[in-house]
């Protein structure tokens, strides 16, 4: 059976928004060589139960953990990464599909 895929699951509090946005329009090409894929990405939810308020949501699907992984890793990415660090300040989950 293949593994099921992932996804990962960001809260985003914008501190660069010029920045930032630099960062969005050059991470999205280092997605689908992994199998990476959009599924959610704004500001504009509600929250029904409990206290988390996240500031900006992203959600993004993956083929399996691995491809995350190495995704999250890769050269291709890393620099991306490092101005995300610039511009904001993030949590990040991985969790299981079904």
């Amino acid at each position: 059976m293949p593994a099921a895929k992932v996804y990962s699951i960001v809260d985003v509090e914008i501190l660069d928004p010029a920045l930032f946005q630099k960062y969005v329009d050059g991470h999205q090409k280092t997605l689908e060589p992994f199998g990476g894929r959009f599924l959610v990405a704004g500001g504009n939810f509600d929250v029904i139960e409990g206290d988390w308020t996240p500031k900006t949501v992203v959600i993004h699907e993956w083929p399996n953990r691995e491809a995350f992984q190495k995704w999250y890793n890769s050269d291709d990415y890393t620099p991306w990464k490092q101005i995300r660090h610039q511009a904001a300040k993030a949590n990040v989950i991985v969790v299981d599909g079904l």
